[in-house]
């Protein structure tokens, strides 16, 4: 079984299909940024066979991830292998642009629960964080997924000056679409880091903004959650990730894997295992040793190269 001297068990894999993304948002990348080619890339007989195997060793749960994995040829095949190995959950992180053209696909494959990273909900806003004028698109298909059935939750990474006055406004989203809003402090990790301390602003400030105008209350969350969470008076579901602030390494059950075939422990590892080249069995055991038990300041690789 896959579990730690910490005694952390992991039973979450995030695993990126892809370091391509459709977007330019302006902590994740530069606008010029350049991907790796994709001949690197798993195939998606690796990518299950690593997921199976580490079904075996207690793995649960798969998130897909990027870049935005929609962009990734095989994502259909890939999305139906998975399926077909009956994981408790298999869900996807998405910027929700082409999820009109999958979302049959998804529901045909029970995966359910999607996360939509969305920064801003003005048009504008959007736009001059994200290098792209796709909102609209967005929005529709976060709609369109709604009334699918599908349980959405949007990713929003809260900036000082850029996007924090808007913090009230997802609030009222989320009551308003039958939408959960998780707000994410702004980590130092790869292109962010050169304006982090500029722009940081931390969750708990951002809930002393939204009780000037909305009541919340509290709910239980699992002790390996990422967010901690409120729902409002008029069904609002909030939540909040602060990995800056604080951060909840004592209890990460959660791998990475990488598109060229990286496993890491934790976000905020630069070393990872290649499972390429080595024997995945060795590999995997020497990776619990390798799970920080403290939260690291920052990280050099970019956030699209390691998946969300």
């Amino acid at each position: 079984m896959l579990i730690d001297k910490e005694g952390r068990k992991i039973t979450k894999l995030r695993v990126s299909l892809t370091d391509k993304c459709n977007l330019r948002c302006h902590y994740c990348m530069p606008v010029d940024q350049t991907f790796m080619d994709e001949s690197k890339y798993l195939s998606p007989d690796e990518i299950v066979s690593v997921v199976s195997e580490l079904k075996e060793l207690g793995l649960q749960e798969v998130r897909l991830t990027g870049g935005e994995p929609l962009m990734r040829k095989s994502f259909p095949e890939i999305v139906e292998k998975l399926a077909a190995l009956n994981l408790k959950k298999l869900s996807l992180t998405t910027n929700a642009i082409f999820l009109d053209r999958y979302l049959a696909l998804l529901k045909d494959h029970r995966v359910f629960h999607l996360n939509v990273s969305l920064d801003s909900l003005d048009p504008e806003n959007f736009k001059k964080i994200t290098h792209g004028n796709h909102f609209e698109k967005v929005i529709s298909n976060i709609r369109a997924a709604v009334s699918m059935g599908f349980s959405v939750k949007l990713n929003a990474v809260m900036m000082k000056g850029i996007n924090d006055h808007e913090v009230n406004q997802f609030v009222k989203f989320s009551e308003d679409e039958s939408v959960e809003v998780r707000f994410l402090e702004l980590m130092k990790i790869g292109y962010a880091r050169s304006n982090q301390s500029e722009t940081f602003v931390s969750a708990r400030d951002l809930i002393r903004n939204i009780q000037n105008e909305f009541q919340l209350k509290a709910i239980t969350s699992p002790l390996d959650s990422t967010s901690f969470n409120f729902v409002t008076e008029n069904g609002g579901q909030i939540g909040f990730i602060a990995s800056e602030s604080e951060p909840f390494c004592g209890h990460c059950s959660r791998w990475r894997l990488s598109a060229d075939g990286i496993l890491r422990a934790c976000l905020f590892k630069d070393e990872g295992l290649d499972i390429k080249v080595r024997d995945r069995s060795v590999i995997y055991q020497e990776l619990l040793g390798m799970k920080p038990t403290h939260r690291i300041s920052e990280v050099s690789h970019t956030m699209n190269a390691i998946g969300g």
